[in-house]
């Protein structure tokens, strides 16, 4: 099981709408958390439609913490479902929803994190949606508990000069922590003009995934727009659901290089 951070730079990067197609195509159980500390409500708006979450989220989390309650067993009860599908489940935590909630919120990053870490047990993966990477860069707490940080760009000029200003920063906040992170890039709309390849070499970085540019499938993500018929196996939601595949394989892939070099050192 894993927990995945997505977070972008300026330009319109699309994390949100990407983040919450990678939860609707995931191949297994899964939350997705809305942790953008700009909040937007932009999932309850546009996919849900406008859902009275009646409390449930980030903010009735906080207040379970402050009350000195456990927030693991609480986190699946401030939940609410994200679709119908009767083989998986496919779970959504509300944001923050005012925009000076956030500031309360830095003694509560840490055990959320480990919330969302205990999920394992559960057989429970977890998306996070980071939102828009600030000039403070993300909670260490996310970045602790993160299987792979995907950092979402389109690959325009102006998005790449964004993903150029702020990807450093994220590298640095990695850098920090005392186990090395699974950091990639997830490019939406490639070669539009840049290629994967161009944008990897230019920065250093893999790039994990790649989603098509495609403004009218989006809509139905972002904005709530009537679904086209067979809209879940329309190019997007396939190439999301690929996208998916390989960050899990690329996450069970670095899992098992670090059990060998474990392994390893315990026979020098």
């Amino acid at each position: 099981m894993a927990v995945i951070v997505c977070t972008g730079a300026s330009g319109a990067p699309g994390v949100t709408t990407s983040a919450l197609g990678l939860a609707l195509t995931w191949h297994r159980d899964v939350l997705l958390a809305d942790c953008d500390r700009e909040p937007s409500q932009a999932i309850q708006a546009g996919y849900l439609r406008g859902l009275d979450h009646g409390g449930r989220g980030l903010g009735g989390l906080a207040r379970v913490h402050r009350e000195n309650r456990p927030l693991s067993s609480e986190l699946w009860h401030h939940t609410v479902a994200l679709s119908e599908s009767s083989d998986v489940q496919r779970r959504f935590l509300p944001g923050f929803s005012l925009p000076g909630a956030v500031r309360l919120f830095d003694v509560v990053w840490p055990e959320l994190a480990d919330s969302f870490a205990s999920l394992d047990a559960r057989g429970v993966d977890v998306i996070v949606d980071a939102g828009r990477l600030g000039r403070d860069g993300l909670p260490l707490p996310l970045l602790a508990r993160a299987d792979a940080v995907c950092f979402f760009t389109r690959t325009s000029l102006r998005a790449l000069a964004g993903t150029r200003l702020y990807l450093p920063l994220l590298a640095e906040q990695l850098a920090e922590l005392p186990v090395d992170k699974l950091l990639g890039l997830v490019l939406v709309g490639p070669d539009r003009p840049y290629s994967a390849r161009e944008i990897s070499a230019q920065f250093g970085i893999e790039c994990l995934a790649d989603v098509e540019w495609n403004p009218a499938l989006a809509a139905v993500l972002s904005d709530g727009d009537p679904e086209p018929k067979r809209f879940g196996g329309r190019s997007l939601m396939s190439q999301l659901r690929a996208a998916g595949m390989r960050i899990h394989e690329r996450i069970s892939s670095a899992r098992e290089l670090e059990r060998a070099l474990v392994a390893r050192a315990a026979h020098v």
